[in-house]
This record gives C-alpha cells, structure tokens and sequence, in this order.
C-alpha cells in the first residue's frame, strides 16, 4: 500500500544561494481532508444510492478511493525549475 506524501520542502533561490528554504507538514492537511471525508460520507452515500440506476452512482463512490491513489503517486516527486540566475524546486517526502 502506498502512503500519501508526509511532507513537503520548497526552496528558491537567485545565483546560486538558496534564498527561500521551507518544510511544510503536509500530513496536516491530509489531517482535515480526512475529517472532512468522514463527515462527508454519509451524504456521499445517499446520492450515490440515488443515482445508481443511472450508472453514476458507482462513479461516485469510486471518487475517493482514487483521490486517495492520485495522492499516493506525489510520494517522491521532485519538481525542479531552473533559469539562468534563479531555481525554484519542490519536493514531496
């Protein structure tokens, strides 16, 4: 099972010199959308009752699971922008 990204760093910089360094808990957020899922849930599940003669209904509940697969797959990402005098990079841990 592949786990959501528990933090990510942001660094900036200008010739060279890291000028901008952050780390941000990203579990955190993961924290609140976990909350509001639950709180969600209930409702979630009744309109996809309603809907499932229609076919969306399985869609629907299909939403969170890959929500949470799209969230896995940031685990290791590296993103990296570089100009001549200034890089930018952000990377998921």
């Amino acid at each position: 099972m592949m786990l959501p990204p528990l933090s990510m760093k942001i660094r900036a910089g200008k010739d060279g010199k890291n000028k901008l360094r952050f780390w941000f808990p990203v579990v955190l957020i993961w924290l609140v959308v976990f909350i509001l899922a639950l709180a969600l849930s209930p409702l979630v599940l009744i309109v996809s009752l309603i809907l499932w003669p229609s076919g969306t209904g399985k869609k629907l509940l299909m939403l969170g699971p890959i929500f949470f697969y799209l969230l896995s797959t940031l685990h290791g990402l590296n993103i990296q922008i570089k100009n001549m005098d200034s890089q930018f990079s952000i990377s998921f841990y």
